[in-house]
């Protein structure tokens, strides 16, 4: 081949490498910049922060446990492959031109020794590294446009992770809602209505407007461009009500994008009654069932409900607290920070069933409420911080302004909770978990199964809070129940336990590390020693002790036996 075909070769080859890495920095970026309705969602993979980042942050939804914050996001892999193809190619030639000095010598002339070809070679590979490197930052940092993000943690999240944000009446985001239907006076819909826009809802009902939804299908695609609406405000749900209201009967609702929801009432005046009805939410994350935010209302009936996502519990409040009530309903989950219910607000189930297979029963956040009646709930247990937070029923404060600081509550009523005796935890979870808040657990009549022989811990740890101040103060109120399993504080926990018409059996801060534990009988209540047990105070109301089986253990009293 002559002289100038290879010069010839060689120029093009650089020419077009030089275009092919200009076109793909431009379609990385018209990619991560679609329109704001229609436009195609981002084809990159979600960047998660680090542990390290993660310190001091909350796990939404999951979901959701489990709450925003700004995140960067990073390319696939192959985009990456083909920086790399495109670097090589363009040094390559490069290489070729200087080393054949415009092909008047052959390159193995100038590279005869394996000194000279190894050099040549590891500075063609240096280089070519060096270039790649450059494409992927500046794709990276310039390129990619930063979102608000939600951890499929939870829980987000426990539900996600946090945004850092106050609470306050309105979302701080610009996104705004827009609807397939949009109803703004009385009407009555049926039949099929479907949205693929993304953050457009198929279904938008408007303030002081009221909609019967009857024998409907309603679907949902196409992802929401901005977590933060779809979390606190409701964009891109499948049936929005902006303090509207709105009547839902015979319907089935399915999703499957992320930050889809299916059912979504936002402000004190938004009210949702919902009755034999499915909702099925497939989306990645932050595709919860039934959501409220900022004093919105939801009640259902005979509902059956299903996520597969991360941060998706199946009922849900954000931002602003609300209110979701169901009543004999089938509930499932499936993701990672996706337990069945995920509060910030007031939420109940009553006679109703379900199962969060990677995840919490329920996990209450902050000054909020979690009640269950009658129900039979299972769950895996998994945590969304790997180890930390692990449990059946975890109470918390992530400080993301979710929700406001005071004292969660968590209420069982002739119930039955479980952690799955298949699950990978079910010998590692707490029954009950406490960190970095206020507490009251009221259990009555309730059964509960685990296999991780605690049934309460109360701690601080490095996910939520500041270190030092962030361990749990829990009340357990105890009426008609079986108790069994030891209950662990650390030294900046407290812990009370108040038996009624109750038994207990285990062991009480075993390495007597506690800040404070007080432990209440009352006559009817009994409790068996299974380990040396210490405790500030005791008071029961049998002053002979004849309640308490020391079982050959000892029971300390502010440091001092009592047996």
């Amino acid at each position: 081949m002559k002289r100038k075909t290879k010069n010839i070769i060689a120029t093009l080859l650089l020419c077009l490498s030089v275009s092919s890495i200009g076109g793909m920095m431009f379609y990385i970026y018209t990619k991560n910049h679609p329109k704001k309705q229609g436009g195609t969602p981002p084809s990159i993979a979600q960047k998660m922060p680090s542990n390290n980042t993660l310190q001091g942050m909350e796990q939404n939804g999951s979901q959701s446990q489990p709450k925003q914050m700004k995140t960067s996001q990073s390319l696939a892999i192959y985009y990456y492959l083909a920086m790399g193809m495109e670097s090589f190619v363009a040094v390559g030639s490069v290489f070729y031109l200087i080393v054949s000095k415009g092909s008047k010598r052959k390159v193995s002339e100038a590279m005869k020794t394996w000194q000279t070809k190894a050099m040549g070679i590891s500075l063609l590979a240096v280089v070519t590294g060096g270039f790649t490197f450059s494409e992927a930052y500046i794709a990276n940092h310039y390129l990619i446009q930063a979102k608000s993000m939600q951890a499929p943690g939870n829980g987000s999240s426990q539900n996600g992770m946090p945004s850092g944000q106050a609470p306050s009446s309105k979302s701080s985001s610009t996104t705004k809602a827009s609807g397939k239907t949009t109803v703004t006076g009385t009407k009555t819909i049926t039949g099929s209505q479907t949205s693929s826009k993304r953050d457009q809802n198929a279904i938008l009902v408007k303030k002081g407007a009221t909609a019967t939804i009857k024998n409907a299908t309603v679907k949902k695609t196409g992802a929401s461009s901005n977590t933060e609406a779809s979390d606190f405000s409701g964009v891109n749900a499948a049936i929005l009500a902006q303090n509207g209201s709105a009547n839902i009967t015979n319907t089935t609702i399915a999703t499957s994008a992320r930050g889809a929801n299916a059912v979504f009432a936002t402000g004190s005046k938004a009210k949702i009654y919902m009755s034999h009805s499915t909702i099925k939410t497939t989306g990645s994350d932050s595709s919860r069932g039934l959501d409220a935010t900022y004093g919105g209302t939801i009640i259902g009936k005979n509902l059956t409900i299903s996520t597969t996502g991360g941060s998706c519990a199946t009922l849900a409040t954000d931002r602003g607290e609300g209110t979701v009530k169901v009543t004999s309903s089938k509930l499932t989950t499936k993701g990672a920070g996706s337990p069945l219910i995920y509060s910030t607000g007031n939420i109940s189930a009553t006679k109703t069933t379900g199962t969060a297979y990677g995840a919490q029963i329920v996990v209450v956040e902050g000054k909020n409420q979690a009640t269950v009646n009658n129900a039979t709930l299972s769950a895996s247990g998994k945590g969304n911080r790997d180890r930390i937070d692990q449990a059946g029923v975890m109470l918390y404060q992530s400080m993301s302004g979710d929700a406001k600081s005071g004292v969660a509550t968590f209420t069982a009523n002739n119930s039955n909770l479980s952690i799955l005796k298949s699950s990978a935890y079910y010998k590692s979870a707490p029954m009950f978990f406490v960190t970095n808040t206020e507490a009251v657990i009221n259990l009555n009549n309730t059964k509960l199964n685990f296999g991780s022989g605690t049934l309460l811990s109360v701690k601080g740890t490095s996910a939520w809070g500041t270190s030092g101040q962030n361990g749990g103060h829990v009340t357990l109120n105890a009426k008609k129940q079986t108790l069994t399993g030891n209950i662990t504080a650390d030294s900046i926990s407290t812990v009370s336990i108040k038996l009624m018409n109750s038994t207990y059996k285990g062991a009480i801060d075993t390495k007597n590390k506690a800040k404070k534990v007080t432990l209440t009988l009352d006559k009817s209540s009994k409790i068996t020693l299974t380990g040396d047990t210490y405790v500030t105070f005791l008071k029961d109301a049998d002053t002979t002790y004849s309640n308490i089986n020391f079982n050959g253990y000892k029971l300390y009293v502010n440091g001092k036996a009592i047996n």
